[in-house]
């Protein structure tokens, strides 16, 4: 859903930069066969809202659950995670802006522009763009999933602790209170009565 809400927030944020704010942006935006674009953007925005206040819930329910098994935090690389997904982000949503503006161009004009989508002259700061948008989104995702990940470490640890402690606690019962022995009870002793043969 990051990949989503970057390719809305880097599109927007190219036109914005390079055709300046207000009118000048809608006619941009109009220029280029983004009627769509509207109401497009409203289900991205609304999706990526909804997956935003799931992730917060369930990092909040991980931790609550955390304390309760007085689990130990556990140490995330934080920076790997942010590089790797920043990463993922950048190319996924390049690709996407590629796509997106090739599509618009071929219905609008009837030819692709290929490369000149990304390093073009139509728009020569979508790459650095990009960069910027999918590097906060990277941080975002990384701090989240670094956080849910840590969480999920620290509860398996907490659960297989207690679960080795009360194996050694059955143990320690089975030794200390050993089954009697059959032979051991009173009247073990006697044989089986003789049973009684008819003359």
């Amino acid at each position: 859903m990051l990949a989503g809400v970057s390719l809305l927030l880097g599109h927007d944020a190219v036109f914005a930069i390079q055709a300046g704010p207000g009118q000048s942006l809608t006619d941009a935006l109009r220029a280029a066969g983004h009627d769509y674009w509207g109401v497009a953007s409203a289900i991205i925005a609304g999706i990526g809202l909804l997956a935003g206040l799931l992730a917060t819930a369930r990092v909040s329910s991980l931790r609550r659950r955390a304390r309760d098994l007085g689990a130990a935090p556990v140490a995330v690389r934080r920076a790997r995670r942010i590089l790797r997904t920043w990463g993922w982000l950048f190319v996924v949503v390049a690709a996407g802006f590629f796509v997106q503006e090739n599509l618009e161009h071929l219905a609008m004009h009837g030819h692709l522009i290929g490369a000149g989508a990304l390093a073009g002259p139509e728009y020569p700061l979508a790459l650095p763009v990009i960069a910027a948008i999918t590097l906060v989104a990277g941080i975002v995702g990384g701090l989240i999933g670094g956080a849910e990940s840590a969480l999920l470490d620290a509860i398996a640890t907490a659960l297989a602790s207690l679960r080795r402690a009360l194996c050694s606690v059955r143990r320690a019962a089975e030794v200390t209170v050993p089954r009697a022995s059959v032979l051991a009870r009173r009247g073990a002793g006697r044989a089986p009565p003789e049973m009684a043969a008819p003359t």
